[in-house]
């Protein structure tokens, strides 16, 4: 990812281990499509085998935005039933609140910014702390304003939408497609800046778990994680395009045309990880700006942080997606 790629703006799947007893685990994937040629001699690794059981998945985002649909896409192409897993999806409103669930016990795989995971804090409060409290400030950091003269406004996440488009907010940190459909409502709204070109060392969002899950049972975590890096995978069959299409239609509850462009967009700039889709770089950039902004103390570094085995183990099996950045 970085400043090649929209990627970090996705929702990238890893494996997390944190003082708030979360980890994560999840990355891209399943059969390869013909853009998505796999390494040789990679189905090596034993595949794990899931009893039939039905399994919680929290998406942090309501509605969610094309970038948020790899777990639709696994339900819709049947990669969960294939595991024999049934899986509820249940929303939020943002990353805070799916990591607070995790952190409960409550949801087998959480998808969540990777702000306060690396935190190490579970937020009485859905935004600030959050990804878009978080790239704001960061914003007017590098704008040299003193967030103590801004207001900020708290709102849902479709909510931004609206009081962008209304005037009630003067800025607002949206997704692609949020901001295509702002700029619908009001033409005059124009883009400040681009998150992956301010931040070209970032991870955007991970998926956890329990730490305690991934002891007690990482054969429902592998069974998961295969079953969304086939979805991640699916995203550049062109044969898929219009079944995802219409499921991002029906979830983000957008445009056609805004969904259409925005997934085109995504899939050009290679959004879904088809690999770890956990680069170094970006996990240790991340902790920086989090040391920067005083939110954590403790030195970190990214073998502190991640756990790779599982997902390099489904990759194993899967094969490694060539000339694919991560």
């Amino acid at each position: 990812m970085g400043k090649r790629h929209l990627g970090a703006l996705g929702l990238v799947l890893a494996v997390l281990a944190t003082a708030c007893s979360s980890g994560g685990g999840g990355a891209g994937g399943g059969a390869a499509s013909p853009a998505a040629s796999a390494s040789p001699g990679a189905s090596a690794a034993a595949k794990a085998t899931c009893a039939s059981k039905k399994v919680t998945i929290a998406v942090p985002v309501t509605p969610p935005n094309v970038v948020h649909l790899t777990p639709y896409v696994a339900d819709a192409f049947g990669y969960f039933r294939d595991e024999n897993l049934t899986a509820e999806l249940i929303r939020f409103e943002g990353g805070v609140g799916s990591l607070r669930a995790s952190a409960s016990g409550a949801i087998d795989l959480a998808g969540t910014s990777s702000e306060p995971v690396i935190d190490g804090k579970v937020m009485g409060v859905q935004e600030p702390g959050g990804f878009a409290d978080v790239m704001t400030r960061i914003i007017l950091r590098k704008a040299g304003i003193d967030p103590k003269e801004v207001t900020f406004l708290q709102t849902t996440t479709a909510g931004r939408v609206q009081a962008l488009a209304t005037g009630n907010a003067d800025t607002a940190v949206l997704h692609i497609d949020q901001v295509k459909t702002a700029q619908k409502a009001n033409p005059q709204i124009a883009v400040l800046a681009n998150m992956w070109e301010v931040l070209t060392d970032y991870q955007y969002a991970v998926y956890v778990a329990p730490t305690q899950t991934l002891k007690d049972d990482p054969t429902t975590t592998e069974c998961i994680v295969r079953a969304l890096m086939r979805a991640n995978r699916a995203m550049y069959d062109p044969a898929n395009r219009t079944k995802i299409v219409d499921l991002g239609v029906q979830q983000t509850k957008a445009d056609r045309d805004v969904v259409e462009s925005t997934f085109d967009l995504l899939v050009k700039a290679k959004a879904w990880p088809q690999n770890e889709g956990v680069p170094k770089a970006n996990i240790e950039g991340t902790i920086k700006s989090e040391k920067d902004f005083g939110k954590i103390t403790k030195d970190l570094k990214f073998e502190d942080v991640t756990d790779l085995s599982i997902v390099k183990k489904v990759i194993a099996q899967l094969g490694g997606v060539k000339d694919f950045p991560y």
